[in-house]
């Protein structure tokens, strides 16, 4: 399988432990697809694809594994972080959020 993410980064995409997806990926490869859930297969499917980029990767994992809210703007915040964590600077993201916390906004 072409994986361009790390055991751990797929762990905590698809929040699934990093012995799960050893599991899920061994089945995978011994084309025993009963074996694990339809929504991995497509994941395993989608990372096979020629050409596939990472943030179609996790946009996949976002709308398949991951908890939303109906907090549309939360959402927006959320997908732009995680689509773009690689270029931003996480930390000072986060000491704004506490200011804007610590000041009562």
């Amino acid at each position: 399988m072409n994986m361009q993410f790390s055991i751990t980064e797929l762990s905590n995409l698809t929040k699934k432990t990093r012995p799960t997806l050893y599991k899920y990926i061994s089945s995978y490869e011994e084309g025993k697809l009963d074996e694990i859930p339809y929504s991995f297969i497509q994941l395993f499917n989608l990372l096979n694809k020629p050409n596939v980029t990472n943030r179609e990767v996790i946009k996949f994992c976002e709308n398949t594994f991951c908890e939303t809210t109906t907090n549309q703007e939360l959402n927006e915040v959320l997908t732009l972080i995680k689509e773009n964590s690689n270029t931003l600077d996480l930390g000072k993201i986060k000491e704004f959020i506490l200011e804007e916390i610590k000041n009562g906004k």
